[in-house]
């Protein structure tokens, strides 16, 4: 008997388990859709329980777990056609007659669809008076006088037992409504992380951008010219920012081979119109003709971006060297400042999303960096000492190739 209750047990859940993974990992978003799927649990719970379970007075009790549920969550369909089925089959079990067994279901419906009773209170209400009724105006071998005492302590336990089982889904209901609400919480954090990055990145671009329209001077045609290709080149490294907002679930490379000397050199020039006049700019780039399969654009962003944060960490007079060169198949950058520089426990942080030392900082560009230097296949680490200066230092794969 105890291995009859379990098979039930096991062929009534595991519909639902699959209905509850479903909710979960699905994108099923509407009402709708979950409930079909809700609905094709039930029948098949059902199914399993009156097609393979070994029916017994005991097990034969599972089959109403389907239309309690059915009832619970107000499926007026799924409970009409459960209660025709189970109504066949009990019927036949206690060999009692179909109407006379439908009569409960009826009873057990209105009460369920139009009160406020609880499922498990409804089904003992109209259950155990409807066996009092069988056993005293229609009793047979399956229900008599005899077994009376057996069975009404078996409806003591069976409340119980409909009890935990209705209050168990309604657990497992709450937690996968909480796993949806983290979920939704979770890609509005992307959504808002997304906007940070963007509206972090695109001040650099603008500010270099205004920093050579306050130098511009059309009375001057060679710089005029020379500014407004840098300005140029600006606002499309800025359209390129946007265009990230519209496809803020991936961050977009494009590769092709690209002469990192030349890119560092650009980088430099820029540098010197962002760095304050109380800091001191060095730069040592290899003569040598290296390229690199990389985005020109992004890897841009990046060296602007350190050499911004390298500016922000120096309070008064300090130095900002940039040396690159080529070592074994990459070629190194390495960044550094003599400001006032990390603990331990900030430099373990720094690249963390949201987390930052400055005081009207993001927390998002040494973020942002590091994603386009893994997707170069780099790597991106930062050395700090309190007190006496940070290092950033870029490694990037060397197209090999295209070394003379």
């Amino acid at each position: 008997m105890v291995a009859s209750v379990l098979l039930n047990l096991i062929y009534l859940f595991f519909p639902l388990l699959c209905y509850f993974i479903y909710i979960v990992y699905s994108k099923a978003t509407y009402e709708k859709e979950k409930m079909i799927f809700f609905d094709l649990a039930l029948f098949s719970s059902f199914y399993f329980c009156a097609r393979f379970g070994k029916l017994s007075f005991i097990s034969a009790i599972f089959l109403n777990v389907p239309i309690l549920l059915s009832l619970y969550k107000k499926r007026v369909g799924p409970a009409i056609v459960l209660s025709v089925g189970i109504s066949f089959i009990l019927s036949r079990f206690y060999e009692i007659n179909f109407f006379i067994m439908t009569v409960q279901y009826v009873l057990m419906f209105i009460l369920g669809f139009f009160t406020k009773f609880k499922i498990n209170n409804i089904f003992i209400m109209v259950k155990f008076p409807f066996w009092l009724l069988i056993v005293i105006f229609f009793p047979n071998r399956m229900i008599n006088i005899n077994n009376f005492w057996f069975v009404l302590v078996f409806w003591i336990l069976l409340y119980l037992v409909i009890y935990v089982i209705i209050s168990f889904f309604n657990k497992i209901e709450v937690i996968v409504k909480m796993y949806n609400s983290l979920k939704d919480i979770s890609r509005e954090k992307k959504l808002y992380e997304s906007l940070f990055k963007i509206t972090h990145e695109i001040k650099n671009p603008l500010a270099v951008c205004k920093g050579y329209l306050d130098m511009f001077d059309i009375n001057n045609p060679s710089k005029a010219s020379r500014y407004a290709g840098i300005i140029n080149q600006e606002i499309d490294r800025t359209l390129l920012l946007l265009k990230d907002f519209s496809d803020i679930s991936k961050l977009k490379i494009d590769k092709s081979p690209i002469d990192i000397s030349m890119l560092l050199e650009d980088v430099c020039d820029e540098a010197k119109l962002i760095l304050k006049n109380n800091i001191v700019f060095k730069y040592k780039i290899s003569d040598d003709e290296v390229y690199i399969n990389g985005d020109y654009n992004r890897l841009k962003q990046v060296f602007i971006n350190v050499v911004k944060n390298a500016k922000e960490a120096i309070e008064k007079k300090g130095e900002v060297t940039l040396k690159a060169r080529p070592f074994n198949n990459t070629y190194v950058i390495t960044i550094k400042d003599n400001g006032i520089g990390m603990s331990k426990e900030d430099e373990n942080k720094i690249g963390t999303a949201f987390y930052t030392t400055k005081k009207n900082g993001t927390g998002l560009g040494v973020c942002f960096s590091k994603e386009i230097i893994a997707k170069h296949d780099g790597t991106m680490k930062y050395i700090s000492k309190e007190g006496k200066g940070t290092s950033v230092i870029i490694t990037l794969p060397i197209n090999k190739t295209s070394v003379s």
